[in-house]
């Protein structure tokens, strides 16, 4: 996701809570900033974020089936 378009989503969500269901790579002018981004609020998550947050969803799937 380009960094405008998930700043301007993260404007738009404000303070609601996210879970974060789906993260993805953030870019800047076509160049990966190292960062991710959640699809559904924006928020930015650095690579050691992102893996944590992706074990606690599989965790989270483990415990429901």
């Amino acid at each position: 996701m380009e960094y405008l378009k998930a700043k301007k989503l993260r404007d738009e969500w404000g303070t609601k809570p996210c879970d974060h269901p789906k993260l993805e790579k953030e870019y800047y002018a076509d160049t990966h900033t190292l960062d991710y981004v959640c699809k559904q609020c924006g928020k930015e998550f650095n690579v050691l974020e992102m893996l944590e947050t992706r074990d606690m969803q599989r965790k989270k799937r483990k415990m429901m089936v």
